[in-house]
């Protein structure tokens, strides 16, 4: 079963650090993230395009900005930005279209479709990979979630994602969404973006992949807004346990959270050590028992 990593710390990890990623910090980031074998990265202002100048905390650097220093750095992976229609602008898609970016996730709640549609057709003309993102899927019942997902798999769309917000759902809860969207039989690959306000997120995201999900959102050190997201090193060393490999290490992804990242999350309670530690015992063929 093949299936693909999200890293999203540059851009849901900087309602951490107020959004204040440097353009630099974007470029050697993205440029880390792609060399440690991400398939996906995203970048920008947490809100997505335009929020700066919508009335939310302005980030340090333009959008602009943002995915120039991340096309500059680029290499394998692919990589986009998030958007929410209202406050984003079409222009905003236009501008992104110049630095051959990959990939648009837009947001939306679960009855938010027609806000979404012209946005989808316009990265439709622009050549974008499209996601739509269901920001707060369980505000809907998994059948009622369904048919929003049935509604919007009609548009040319490459991406349809399960979004905890708030970190409130269990595996047993994301496996009865994933059910009713396979159960629809639409072309579209599914994502989930889990966040870990109830301490679930790696283990919702696990139970994704276990369940046929294409796609899953992580971030390093689980910076991220709220409770945080799925932890990069932690997904990974678990996924690897679970005799699901990626071509990440989750020991180079500590090396560039501790690089880059662990200046922000001085208070985050993840420890990178026991993350290493563990991987180190797995390697010697040594477990601890209590």
């Amino acid at each position: 079963m093949k299936f693909e990593i999200l890293d999203c710390t540059l851009r849901d990890g900087s309602y951490v650090n107020n959004f204040q990623f440097s353009a630099s910090e974007t470029y050697d980031l993205v440029k880390s993230l792609d060399g440690s074998g991400v398939d996906m990265i995203e970048v920008g202002h947490g809100v997505g395009l335009g929020a700066s100048r919508g009335g939310y905390t302005r980030a340090l650097e333009s959008d602009e900005k943002y995915m120039e220093a991340a096309a500059k750095a680029i290499g394998k992976s692919r990589w986009g930005v998030f958007c929410i229609p209202g406050i984003a602008s079409l222009d905003d898609l236009v501008i992104a279209s110049d630095y051959d970016m990959d990939f648009i996730r837009i947001g939306i709640e679960p009855n938010g479709i027609d806000n979404a549609t012209i946005f989808i057709e316009k990265a439709q003309q622009l050549g974008f990979s499209i996601c739509v993102n269901f920001m707060k899927s369980y505000t809907a019942s998994p059948k009622e979630f369904s048919k929003y997902v049935k509604q919007v798999s009609e548009f040319n769309i490459d991406y349809v994602y399960i979004v905890d917000s708030s970190g409130c759902m269990i595996p047993e809860i994301l496996k009865k969404y994933i059910v009713e969207i396979q159960d629809l039989g639409i072309e579209q690959k599914i994502g989930f973006h889990g966040h870990n306000n109830l301490g679930m997120a790696v283990a919702n995201s696990l139970t994704a992949i276990n369940s046929g999900v294409d796609v899953i959102d992580v971030t390093l050190m689980g910076m991220g807004r709220s409770g945080g997201n799925a932890c990069s090193e932690q997904m990974i060393s678990v996924l690897s346990k679970s005799g699901k490999h990626t071509n990440i290490d989750p020991l180079i992804s500590g090396k560039i959270s501790e690089k880059y990242i662990n200046k922000y999350m001085k208070d985050q309670p993840i420890n990178l050590l026991d993350i290493a530690s563990s991987e180190t015992f797995k390697m010697m063929g040594i477990y601890v028992r209590i």
